[in-house]
């Protein structure tokens, strides 16, 4: 035994000396070791090399001096402070590393030095060890995971900043000890998407292994998708053991043709078949896009898709000093390449995208993009369809380039849209849309919307959508307006977009967009341009002050905040101020808008800057607050709180700041002039300027002055060149003296001078501001028609801001206003009719000859101003087409047309109002085009003799219907299209003779001229036998009625011209219902409109047609489609007279919408008097319906589809076929209090059904009640399907004139009348309102003045009775009887209901009954004592209905009335049940 132990000891021993080995093979050792054997910081002194040499910071880096340095092999720290030393090293691929050093710190002193070592998973250095005790020792630490990596890093760092200068730490034998394993080591690779495989090389690195193995690897899905970017893979790699074996991987690649940024998946691998081997390591696969379009220099390519990119594609930026010219054409056949750029990111004016059409940069260049100019969509218009691009950028900072849509078009229809600026205060952005390329198929429509860019919606303009309509011809143009907002802040230039979304027309190419520019406030190192001008009866004054409070030689910098003025001439108590400008300016380099006047707070309109913004200008209208102060003349302005700069230019005597009031104003007494006002802010020193006034005509040169406003001016400086001057038309050159005694060259001196009042005004206190007036009468000769003002700067630097000049002239001014509100009758001037201005009408200038002389446009008031003519006689026109509302969408309605409703002239020194002619020249006809007088429909003539003519004005308003013409200028049609597209808002047209139209109702005006017309007017062509034909052709119908409060109302023609069609027709006055409901009257309007193919009106909107007379000869008079509108005393389906005019099909047609049609006249329509297909809400009430239709199945009222149907208070009768035909409906319709009788008068033989009865129903849950139902051809009610329809308590009688009828039908063969459903015991069968059994009335009987009756119903029924049309004398036995033994109903008189079983129902028991017709029923008997409004005649026969669920039975056989006794009908046979 003891052997075998022994044995069994030395073969283990064997083991362990054969793993040692193998271990040996599996597991290596490298040392990385600095013994700083040497002066240097590059030793290696172990079996690897460290990856780089010692590197310092914050010392000199050398291992032979400064405070970090080799002495004697080792590393000494002296003194360091906060200097550090640290050396890199690759460890990546060990399995465990150890770190030892040896230190000597006797020296140290009190500080102390922290060995540190690199981090990679937080990217920072980390300590793991202190020394900090005074000895000598060594440092031993084994690195955590995170220290070992291909970034590994030892560092030596103080541990404060505050060393001494003996103080000192010595450091040796660093030696990292790093055990290495067999390492599987995967490379990433970047490729094309299109490249079909990735390969990916795997190698063995670090030891041998102890034999060969296996690796299992997979893909992982990172940015990109196996599936969709790649082919999922896994297996297995073998490997021979030894060190630096290989093998690859092969994952398949998809090309999916979506661009994209470079996407990534992973490599891994998941386990090995010898567990020593690290296999950790992981490969990216990076997968870059090939689907962009990438500007490559000298290419060509040839496409109508893809995405156009920079040359850092879609997720790099383009590189610094690119010059790459590429070219796209399309590559299909007369196409042409269109780039729509979605992102943009170029370096404002330092890199740029030029863009030329064609091949080459030889082609006509498109544009020069980059930040400060953003492409949109660009499209070739040249012969190859192609575009070429040349791109360069600077030498430094690079942005991230740009993507671009890339596509084709063939040229077809096209939208075009220019770009706008405006002001801020200009109100609306109006952008014009043109149909340009080629015809569309028809008319189409455009829809479109604002998008932000610079400018933002809601602040700086108003959100716009809506939908633009062309006729499908080229050149046709729309305009589309967005609103500007004037926030009163000061800003730069703001843009934003319009752009197209989609198209009716699928062929219509809607690609273009429109910038719209807000234009900025602020301007820099402007020159004086004109800025405004004044026509008028009109003169201005200034005033003005500085801040400064000392002449430069006294204190040039002492400022203060507030300084005060007074005007420094009045103004006439005759005069009206028109506006006022407040000019401030400041040294400063920061802008100053907001300042206090007169105690209020101003905020600037428009600002400057020159000299490199160090001098600032503004200038604000308070012109509010100049007429709020109570007497402007004598006031005492105030002006506050302008920050003032006063140290920076204090040296140079440049301090400024200071202000100026500018108030114009028209005074009647004074001869007409123009002014020029000039404006901006232009330093000027050694130079000059001129400023010319011209279209002007010089009466007189007296009261010729000319005013400059400058600022910075020196009294101390002065010179030959510091002149003002005065050119007149001779070419004679005047200077310009006597402010503040300069003789000529000292015009620029900080004085306040006016030499036009006696004696002069000179005030030389006002310092750095000059604001002077000089009186220039003698330099001007009548006839003059220019005069030019000068300034000249010597040495004295001037910043000139402002200029004036006024001069005596011939002119002619006035407004062109809409009368908004306008009623109709005589014309009214601008005052009385508290008219709006138009702007930007356009007014044209005809001499004595009629010769066109020139156009020009109103201004925002409306006002405009004709100068420079000589004396003799001119016509000015308005061109009416130019006149647009001022309601809102009424600058974009280009279709709109106004008529003329007031002018004046003056041919004789004096106006006369021209009141009469509504509707131009000649009402009938429309206006003729720009630039001729002959056919001008508003034209006014005027005598000019030395002098001017102020207050020429033109009214117009949009409702006013002026002529029976089917289309243009004072139509029907023309008013729809203006009411279509004019908004209401503060719309309260006057009242008229008739009535008041609402605020905001839309009303038409008729005011078309009769043969007695009270303005005198000539008598419309189609006017006869009182009243008015407005006739339109089939091929050009009314447009469709979209406008909200939209009233057609012919009641404004007899408001104007009188009751000229006077007469009613129908049955007014007649009473309908059993409540006696009177009818109105129905009058013969002075308005017919009628059109032969039908559908006359439209009505699609919340919208109203009143007292018209309306037929056609096919389709519908008024079609209803959507919106909720009125149709109201009107004659329909017949002339004005009130007689039959054409065989239109429907009179009213209900597609859809809501529609209240009450108290018309609605007659022979050939198909149906109304036909409801549809729509949400019909109420037809006081209507007299008759005589529709003219085939056996057409109806007085046709209900096929529709909801909320009420038909009340109506008389309907002598219908060809039913009166109201409820057959196809789904039910719900209510109908009430209506007279219907006389259907049937065709006969009704309705495809073999006789349709002749007074209402035919089907479907569920209608109610009928309170009507009168009588004299039709057959029965009065038929219901032939459904169930819960209510007939209660109506007047059904004598009907059946035709063949003999039920009262009450139900009818389940659906044959129209199948005369009487007799009782079923159990009432089990089912059919129009389950055929519900009516009541057996076995007696009745008088006590006192309580009906008694008794008999047997289905439980719980409602029982109605009444006196039959027998006994009412409206009938005779038999008339009912129907093949049976007695008369069921009709129900004349409506005499009382009770419920069955209920508290006054006596008799509880049931029973069973039968008669000799076969009724019977084993059902609840009843007793019953009705008390009584009307009490029948003993002998009078009593019918019944009952109603179960509102389900209601025919009549009941009849049964007579006694009064003493109770009797009993024999023919009935009972049995009481006594349980």
């Amino acid at each position: 035994m003891l052997t075998k132990v022994i044995d069994s000891k030395k073969g283990l021993a064997i083991l362990f000396i054969a793993l040692l080995c193998a271990m040996t093979n599996s597991f290596g050792q490298d040392t990385y070791r600095d013994n700083f054997s040497s002066t240097s910081y590059a030793n290696n002194n172990g079996t690897q090399n460290f990856a780089g040499n010692w590197d310092e910071t914050g010392d000199d880096n050398s291992p032979s001096s400064g405070r970090i340095e080799i002495v004697g092999n080792e590393l000494e720290f002296n003194n360091i402070d906060s200097r550090t030393i640290f050396r890199d090293l690759d460890l990546s691929g060990a399995s465990s590393v150890t770190l030892d050093l040896d230190y000597d710190a006797n020296s140290r002193g009190n500080e102390s030095l922290r060995v540190q070592l690199w981090n990679d998973n937080t990217s920072s250095y980390e300590t793991v060890s202190t020394i900090n005790s005074t000895n000598t020792g060594s440092v031993s630490h084994t690195l955590t995971a995170d220290q070992i990596s291909a970034n590994s890093s030892i560092r030596f760092v103080g541990g404060d900043s505050n060393w001494g200068g003996s103080e000192t730490i010595y450091i040796d034998n660093v030696l990292f000890t790093a055990t290495f394993s067999p390492t599987i080591t995967i490379n990433d690779i970047t490729f094309d998407e299109a490249v079909g495989n990735a390969v990916f090389t795997v190698t063995h690195t670090g030891a041998n292994a102890s034999g060969a193995f296996t690796v299992n690897y997979q893909t992982v899905n990172g940015t990109a998708t196996s599936g969709s970017d790649y082919t999922f893979s896994s297996g297995t790699l073998n490997f021979n053991g030894t060190s630096g074996d290989t093998e690859t991987i092969t994952v398949a690649i998809t090309d999916d043709g979506s661009l994209e940024s470079t996407e990534a998946f992973t490599i891994q691998f998941t386990g090995s078949s010898d567990g020593t081997v690290n296999y950790s390591d992981t490969a990216a696969g990076n997968i870059t896009d090939n689907d962009g379009l990438i500007i490559t220099d000298g290419v060509t390519e040839n496409t109508c898709s893809g995405t156009f990119l920079d040359s850092g594609g879609v997720s790099s930026t383009y590189t610094n000093n690119e010059d790459i010219t590429y070219t796209i054409c399309p590559d299909v056949g007369g196409s042409f390449v269109r780039v729509n750029f979605t992102s943009f990111d170029v370096e404002n004016g330092y890199d740029f995208l030029y863009v030329y059409e064609g091949t080459t940069t030889g082609g006509t260049l498109i544009g020069q993009y980059h930040n400060g100019n953003v492409p949109g969509t660009i499209t070739s218009t040249d012969g190859s369809g192609c575009l070429t691009f040349r791109f360069t950028s600077d030498f430094s900072v690079t942005n991230n380039g740009w993507e671009a849509t890339v596509s084709c078009y063939v040229p077809g229809p096209t939208m075009t849209i220019s770009d706008v600026s405006v002001d801020e205060d200009a109100g609306n952005a109006v952008f014009t849309v043109t149909h340009t390329g080629a015809s569309a198929s028809g008319a189409f429509t455009v829809n479109y919307q604002t998008a932000d860019g610079t400018a933002t919606a809601g602040s700086d303009y108003t959100s716009s959508t809506g939908t633009l309509n062309f006729n499908g011809t080229v050149g046709d143009t729309e305009i589309t307006t967005v609103p500007i907002t004037d926030d009163a802040v000061i800003e730069g230039d703001e843009t934003f977009t319009v752009q197209f979304t989609a198209s009716s027309d699928g062929t219509v190419d809607y690609s273009d967009t429109a910038t719209g520019t807000i234009n900025a406030q602020i301007s820099s190192d402007v020159p004086l341009t004109l800025f405004e001008e004044f026509h008028g009866n009109v003169d201005y004054v200034v005033t003005g002050n500085t801040l400064r409070t000392a002449d430069n030689g006294t204190d040039p910098c002492a400022v203060t905040n507030t300084t005060s003025a007074n005007l420094i001439a009045p103004i006439p108590g005759t005069g009206t101020i028109r506006k006022a400008y407040l000019y401030w300016a400041h040294s400063s380099s920061t802008m100053d808008a907001d300042v206090t006047f007169e105690g209020q707070a101003v905020t600037a309109d428009l600002a400057y800057n020159a000299y490199s913004a160090t001098y600032w200008s503004y200038l604000s209208d308070v012109t509010t607050i100049v007429n709020g102060v109570a007497n402007p003349s004598t006031n005492t302005y105030d002006f506050a709180d302008l920050t003032i700069d006063n140290t920076s230019s204090c040296g140079s005597q440049g301090v400024l700041g200071g202000w100026a009031l500018i108030v114009f104003y028209d005074d009647p007494t004074l001869p007409a002039s123009s002014i020029n006002l000039y404006q901006g802010f232009q330093r000027l020193r050694n130079a000059s300027d001129s400023f010319t006034l011209d279209s002007f005509y010089a009466i007189a040169g007296s009261g010729a002055k000319a005013t400059f406003l400058s600022w910075e001016g020196d009294s101390t400086l002065s010179g030959a060149s510091e002149t003002l001057s005065i050119t007149n038309q001779s070419g004679t050159t005047h200077t310009l003296s006597g402010d503040g005694g300069q003789t000529g060259n000292n015009a620029y001196n900080s004085t306040i001078y006016d030499d036009t009042q006696g004696p002069a005004y000179n005030d030389a206190t006002t310092y750095g501001l000059d604001l002077d007036t000089y009186g220039i009468s003698s330099y001007i000769s009548p006839g003059d028609s220019q005069v030019t003002a000068n300034v000249s700067v010597a040495s004295d630097a001037v910043f000139f801001n402002a200029v004036l000049i006024r001069v005596q002239s011939n002119l002619v001014t006035g407004t062109v206003f809409e009368d908004v509100n306008y009623p109709g009758g005589a014309g009214r001037d601008m005052a009385t009719a508290s008219g709006v201005g138009v702007n930007n009408a356009s007014l044209e200038l005809y001499d004595a000859s009629n010769t066109y002389v020139e156009t020009v446009t109103s201004d925002s008031s409306g006002d405009y101003t004709f100068g420079g003519m000589a004396d003799g006689n001119y016509t000015i026109r308005v061109v009416n087409s130019s006149v647009r509302s001022s309601r809102g969408g009424g600058i974009a309605c280009t279709s709109c047309l106004p008529v003329q409703t007031y002018r004046n002239y003056n041919t004789s020194g004096s106006f006369v109002d021209v009141t009469n002619e509504v509707g131009g020249a000649d009402p009938s006809a429309a206006d003729a085009v720009a630039g001729t007088l002959t056919g001008a429909q508003t034209r006014s003539a005027i005598t000019i003799a030395s002098g001017g003519i102020v207050g020429l004005d033109f009214g117009f308003n949009f409702n006013t219907i002026v002529n029976t013409n089917e289309d243009d200028q004072g139509s029907l049609e023309q008013f729809i299209i203006n009411s279509n597209n004019l908004d209401e808002t503060g719309l309260d047209i006057g009242s008229n003779s008739i009535f008041d139209p609402a605020a905001g109702d839309d009303t038409s005006i008729f005011m078309i001229p009769s043969s007695a017309d009270p303005l005198g007017r000539t008598t419309d062509s189609n006017y006869g036998s009182g009243y008015f034909d407005i006739t339109i052709s089939n091929g050009n119908p009314l447009t469709a009625i979209t406008g909200d409060n939209t009233r057609i109302d012919g009641r404004t023609q007899t408001a104007y011209s009188g009751n000229t069609n006077s007469g009613t027709v129908g049955s007014g006055g007649a009473t309908v219902g059993t409540s006696a409901n009177t009818l109105p009257n129905y009058s013969r309007p002075e308005i017919q409109v009628h059109r032969d193919q039908g559908d006359v009106l439209d009505l699609q909107a919340n919208a109203t047609i009143r007292n018209l007379a309306i037929y056609a000869n096919n389709n519908a008079a008024i079609q209803v489609n959507s919106g909720a509108g009125s149709i109201l005393s009107s004659l329909i389906g017949v002339n004005a007279a009130g007689t039959n005019a054409g065989n239109v099909d429907y009179g009213v047609e209900i597609l859809g919408g809501g529609i209240q049609i009450d108290g018309n006249y609605i007659a022979t329509n050939t198909d149906a008097g109304l036909l409801i297909n549809g729509g949400t809400s019909s109420v037809i009430q006081n209507n007299h319906i008759t005589n529709n239709g003219d085939q056996p199945c057409d109806d007085n009222i046709e209900i096929l589809s529709g909801s909320g149907i009420t038909i009340q208070r109506n008389l309907i009768e002598n219908s060809a076929a039913g009166g109201v035909d409820a057959s196809a409906y789904a039910g719900g319709l209510i109908l009430s209090e209506n007279a219907i009788t006389t259907a049937g008068q065709n006969g009704g033989n309705c495809a073999g059904n006789i349709e002749n009865m007074g209402v035919l129903l089907a479907g569920n849950n209608s109610q009928l009640s309170n009507n009168q139902i009588y004299s039709n051809g057959g029965a009065g009610v038929v219901v032939v399907g459904g169930t819960g329809n209510l007939i209660s308590q109506n007047s059904i009688y004598a009907n059946g004139t035709s063949t003999a009828a039920l009262g009450i039908d139900l009818d389940p063969t659906a044959n129209v009348g199948d005369g009487v459903n007799i009782n079923d015991s159990g009432d089990g069968d089912s059919g129009p309102n389950n055929l519900l059994n009516f009541p057996i009335i076995e007696s009745v009987y008088l006590s006192g003045s309580n009906l008694v009756v008794k008999g047997w119903s289905r439980p719980g029924t409602t029982l109605e009775f009444f006196i039959t049309d027998i006994s009412e004398g409206t009938a005779t036995t038999g008339d009912n009887q129907l093949g049976q033994s007695t008369d069921y109903g009709e129900g004349q008189t409506f005499l009382g209901s009770a419920i069955e079983g209920s508290g006054s129902d006596s008799d509880s028991s049931t029973s069973a009954y039968s008669d000799a017709d076969g009724n019977t029923d084993n059902t609840n008997a009843f007793q019953f004592s009705i008390p009584l409004s009307i009490v029948p005649s003993g002998g009078d026969l009593i019918t019944a209905t009952a109603m179960l669920g509102n389900s209601t039975s025919e009549f009941s056989p009849i049964s007579a009335l006694l009064i003493p006794t109770v009797i009993t009908n024999r023919g009935i046979t009972y049995r009481v049940n006594r349980d």
